[in-house]
């Protein structure tokens, strides 16, 4: 009889737990490892911060791709419930309502234009005293950026600011002006990070120049985390869990006594990029030059230079015909719970700007890795 109780609550134990892995829940979390704005992730996942906030039948699966569209099109498609991506996609992708309803809902980090908006020159270009100066060298030259993106923004906005006129502007992905400059085929374009930092001088292959970034036209660049809002509607808990572990990603990513780890952490899905050029495109002064030593800043939030930076993205994009409207629908932009997990959290502001922390850019000879 006891045989037969013992081996009755065993097949009870084990239809418990095959009803229990049954019920729990996998949700898809997308990202680019060759962008800096997605590292944060990356120290989220290999920390396994998300554990600690999700409810317990939650799984998740970090999902790299190469480009943001796959990113994107994931998330249209239900595949992917929340995204890393620079505010010029992530716009896109808030446009396309009729799709998916897809919300901004917290800032993944914001800089002068240290990140996206950069301008690069080939190795052999003059050395420039002024942002007039690289200007007129640029007229008449062949120059490349991907269009649509936040480079493509850039260097549209600094052709207006100083009157530039290309010989030829060209519709290039960050892979081929990488490999046009090594070829010759390039004057200038722009270009993220960590791809600035890995074709330029300061610590990678010496085949371009950083010459200026986003303060030379009052260009910022802003990360966005978007979600699905059938998402955040049906499953709260696990919404805010998450970003709960953002906020601690960010946290870590700003401390700087973990910028080694950070740059580990994030050489496992950067592959073929060298630690210190990783370790530059987020913690190094860029361009060496620049005056502010402020690479950039973590708000979680958004505040007024956030909002100011989306407002000013869907018109651009709908001009250029990217996308069917000239401005977001009003619930597309929406860090009311990023702002509820912020407060729970207990932090303070570092500034009166409501800033979670600071990145100060660093000389290449500080780098940590050789």
């Amino acid at each position: 009889m006891k045989n037969c109780f013992r081996l009755l609550c065993a097949m009870l134990a084990t239809l418990l737990s095959v009803a229990g892995a049954q019920a729990a829940q996998k949700f898809t979390i997308g990202f680019q490892p060759y962008d800096t704005i997605s590292y944060q992730v990356i120290v989220n996942a290999e920390l396994g911060l998300w554990k600690k906030y999700m409810p317990k039948d939650v799984e998740l699966e970090f999902s790299p791709a190469l480009q943001g569209t796959i990113v994107a099109n994931n998330m249209l498609a239900g595949k992917a419930v929340a995204g890393y991506m620079s505010v010029m996609p992530a716009t896109i992708l808030c446009s396309k309502e009729k799709q998916a309803r897809i919300k901004m809902v917290a800032s993944l980090g914001m800089s002068e234009g240290t990140r996206c908006a950069l301008v690069l020159v080939r190795k052999d270009a003059p050395n420039f005293k002024s942002n007039e100066e690289v200007a007129r060298w640029l007229d008449g030259k062949v120059i490349a950026a991907p269009k649509g993106s936040a480079s493509d923004q850039y260097l549209r906005r600094f052709f207006e600011r100083y009157k530039v006129k290309p010989g030829e502007y060209l519709n290039q992905s960050i892979e081929v002006i990488a490999t046009n400059f090594r070829t010759g085929k390039l004057d200038a374009a722009s270009a993220w990070e960590p791809t600035a930092s890995r074709v330029a001088s300061d610590v990678g292959e010496g085949i371009a120049r950083i010459v200026a970034d986003g303060s030379a036209c009052d260009n910022p660049d802003l990360g966005i985390l978007v979600m699905r809002e059938d998402f955040i509607k049906d499953h709260p808990e696990a919404a805010k869990g998450y970003l709960r572990s953002e906020l601690e990603a960010q946290r870590y990513l700003v401390d700087p006594a973990n910028q080694e780890k950070v740059v580990q952490m994030v050489a496992k899905y950067a592959t073929g990029i060298p630690n210190k050029i990783l370790w530059y495109s987020i913690y190094g002064k860029v361009p060496a030059t620049r005056a502010n030593p402020i690479r950039e800043w973590k708000s979680f939030y958004f505040n007024k230079k956030e909002l100011d930076n989306i407002k000013e993205v869907a018109p651009f994009l709908y001009q250029e015909k990217v996308i069917s409207i000239p401005k977001l629908s009003e619930w597309a932009v929406d860090d009311s719970l990023a702002r509820a997990v912020f407060k729970e959290a207990g932090y303070k502001p570092v500034d009166d700007e409501a800033t979670l922390g600071y990145i100060k850019g660093l000389p290449a000879s500080d780098c940590p890795f050789k």
